[in-house]
């Protein structure tokens, strides 16, 4: 008879294996969370995920979107201004041809200083747009 002591009782509780890929590899991951269970599962190869994994994974993509957003942000400001821009040239294009147009039905402008009508024709001096605002900005500022 075999005594209850004389017996090796080996308990082989948990091995820890290291050398192991992710299970879940996809990029972008799209999580299920499991509210009854408490497990994540992945909705495209349906591991499970460890929720501390999956909350780490939702922060790496938040920092990655703020990226895009600030990149998208810099993008609408450059065609906003570019927009702007071409608004102005067209603007200007259609007053020449507004102009234009007028002279030709026989039309002349009127100064808009004196508000006396003149030939354009009779225009003999041009000058430079800065400079006028610039006399403008001094103007305003007492010099």
């Amino acid at each position: 008879m075999i005594n209850k002591t004389d017996r090796v009782i080996s308990f082989d509780l948990f091995r820890i294996e290291r050398g192991r890929e992710k299970i879940c590899k996809c990029n972008p991951p799209r999580y299920e969370i499991d509210t009854a269970n408490r497990i994540v599962t992945c909705m495209e190869c349906g591991a499970i995920i460890d929720p501390f994994e999956a909350l780490l994974t939702f922060a790496e993509y938040a920092e990655e979107y703020e990226k895009y957003q600030d990149e998208a942000l810099e993008k609408i400001n450059l065609y906003r201004k570019l927009a702007d821009e071409e608004l102005r040239r067209r603007m200007r294009n259609k007053a020449f041809k507004d102009m234009d147009s007028n002279y030709r039905s026989g039309m002349y402008p009127y100064c808009p200083k004196c508000g006396e009508m003149f030939d354009p024709t009779e225009l003999t001096n041009w000058g430079n747009k800065r400079f006028m605002n610039n006399a403008e900005e001094g103007d305003k500022n007492g010099n």
